[in-house]
């Protein structure tokens, strides 16, 4: 199935996420997102596919990985593929945000954007973590280990409730 896609013809993003190619125009394939994440920002919590395997490339900016228990920092041009079950997250460093696309094989955890999206509208505001856990767990997403873990700006694994904090304090140190 041949598709083309058009800026004007993406749905709505959320948090600097866009969907550029949906699973449904590609018979469940695949899925292109792309994303838009400012600098200092610690990541999602510290999460698995089963059913799938993302690859993330980075257009401009810095993207910070925590791979299988590794840090590494991938700048643009850089490229990381995960494998199904694979325990990774990311963040963005203190003086540079990230322009990345995320490669999903097969596609369908991109609808997790546009489905917490509606319910944010519905709500009327943020969702809980436990609500949007709930929420990822419908889109092959599962949460690694038994407490939420994040990474920090400085490419430090810590508990999901600090995160932001550290984050805050990250943006705030002078970069080089």
């Amino acid at each position: 199935m041949t598709t083309i896609v058009l800026p004007g013809d993406r749905p709505a993003g959320r948090r600097g996420f866009e969907i550029v190619l949906s699973s449904a125009v590609t018979g469940g394939a695949a899925a292109l997102v792309e994303a838009h994440v400012n600098a200092a920002m610690a990541g999602p919590p510290l999460h698995t596919h089963s059913a799938s395997e993302e690859t993330y490339f980075v257009i401009d900016g810095t993207l910070i990985m925590h791979i299988d228990g590794e840090v590494t920092e991938l700048g643009a041009g850089g490229l990381a593929h995960i494998t199904r079950g694979t325990e990774h997250t990311w963040a963005t460093p203190p003086g540079s945000g990230a322009h990345f696309l995320t490669l999903h094989l097969p596609g369908g955890y991109e609808e997790y954007h546009p489905t917490a999206l509606r319910a944010e509208e519905e709500r009327g505001g943020p969702l809980t973590q436990d609500d949007l856990f709930e929420l990822a767990s419908r889109f092959d997403w599962k949460l690694a280990g038994t407490a939420p873990m994040r990474l920090t700006p400085t490419g430090v694994l810590v508990e999901a409730a600090r995160a932001d904090e550290e984050a805050a304090k990250a943006a705030l140190q002078p970069t080089s």
